[in-house]
């Protein structure tokens, strides 16, 4: 069993499509006292996580990223996930030290793609072990000429991976300088955060999701509110039968999967499929909501909380501003949630916000968050990996449906 946390963030291609997740670990010690890791805590975390975690779980067919210490290369050697899939992101320090050098070259060999992080500006120095530069953001800005350099000197396709972006107009910036792969927060963050007419399919989208959130709506309303539109209810119905929701008995009606799975659910697939069909990117935004879903509602079951479908909401819902680049405020007055849901998205607070702010903290593997929820041992980790296997199943849903 691995008792700690799993941080999790996207690395995305210049498209906007995921190359693969960085991860970051925190030890179950480390969680319960509350302090920093040290690198010796990372790298039991890693040796654990290596032993009782199936990296598909994490990644899917996706890369993972790791980022290890100097100190700590020869933990990756004892790794069991598939070395295809591991990027292993080592200081730029070690072109300096000998011992850490031949230990890089001889995971390099062993199939670990390597990527050197913020080395030092004089190309020569790079080791063709190397495939991947990574770079922190305040010092992307002076290396422009990265790339076309390297690529001069010594005919090699070194991919340059720019980190820690913050904002969707630090994205453009460094996609306009010829960078391959982004990293950071700025996904999270609408491009236009002014409040403004929202476009008119994007409306009728949150005034669906108003319609269906409403705590008036009952079984037969829910009903009608999704047989007016064709396409909601053939995706739904694809969904609701999709074989990882175990139905045994094909559900062929909407009222049917009203009854079946109640309608607070159904109201809240409904509303899955809705912000699946707005035009955005990049689309694995809906996958990290899903996943904040999830992690709330499993979280708020283990805490015996009531009315579960409200922290589930929550988390699908914290990302909406970003989906449709318009500020939270503003698609709050439009959906007229319950007052807990609103002020766990607009402040974090309340016991939904409690929840919630958890769930961000197991993406980003930050204990703080995490301390006032006393959770049993086990349970950060659990909750979060099943939640990624859940997403990743009910985005594969959606695709097909």
């Amino acid at each position: 069993m691995f008792d700690g946390l799993i941080g999790r963030v996207p690395i995305y291609t210049h498209t906007l499509d995921v190359y693969g997740y960085e991860l970051s670990f925190c030890s179950g010690e480390a969680l319960s006292v509350g302090t920093k890791d040290s690198e010796d805590r990372w790298t039991e975390a890693v040796r654990q996580a290596g032993q009782a975690l199936d990296l598909r779980d994490l990644v899917g067919d996706s890369r993972a990223m790791l980022r290890v210490p100097s100190t700590s290369l020869t933990v990756c050697e004892g790794l069991a996930w598939p070395k295809s899939q591991v990027v292993l992101a080592v200081s730029g320090d070690v072109l300096n030290d000998s011992a850490a050098e031949e230990t890089v070259s001889r995971l390099a060999d062993e199939g670990f793609t390597i990527a050197l992080h913020n080395p030092s500006c004089d190309l020569v120095e790079l080791r063709r072990e190397a495939d991947f530069v990574s770079i922190c953001s305040l010092d992307a800005r002076k290396l422009n000429g990265f790339k076309i350099s390297w690529t001069a000197r010594h005919d090699q396709n070194l991919h340059l991976l720019v980190r820690d972006i913050e904002t969707p107009d630090e994205y453009d910036r460094f996609r306009k300088l010829g960078f391959d792969y982004y990293e950071g927060m700025f996904f999270e963050r609408p491009r236009h955060l002014r409040s403004c007419d929202i476009p008119g399919n994007r409306l009728a989208v949150l005034e669906l999701l108003a319609r269906l959130q409403s705590p008036k709506v009952d079984v037969a309303e829910a009903e009608a509110i999704i047989t007016r539109d064709m396409t909601l209810s053939y995706k739904l119905l694809r969904l609701v039968n999709a074989a990882f929701f175990g139905v045994t008995k094909r559900i062929d009606s909407i009222r049917r999967a009203v009854i079946f799975f109640g309608v607070q659910r159904i109201k809240n697939w409904a509303s899955v499929i809705l912000v699946n069909s707005v035009d955005y990117r990049p689309r694995e935004l809906l996958t990290t909501a899903l996943v904040r879903a999830r992690t709330c509602e499993l979280l708020a079951e283990r805490m015996k909380r009531p009315n579960t479908e409200l922290y589930y909401i929550t988390g699908l819902f914290s990302l909406l501003d970003a989906v449709m680049d318009v500020p939270k405020e503003d698609i709050l007055r439009h959906l007229n949630l319950d007052d807990r849901i609103d002020e766990a998205l607009l402040h974090g607070s309340g016991p939904i916000g409690e929840v919630l702010r958890a769930a961000i903290a197991f993406e980003r593997a930050e204990p703080g968050e995490i301390q006032g929820c006393k959770f049993e041992q086990g349970v950060p980790a659990s909750a979060y990996v099943e939640s990624i296997r859940w997403a990743t199943d009910v985005r594969k849903a959606l695709e097909v449906s």
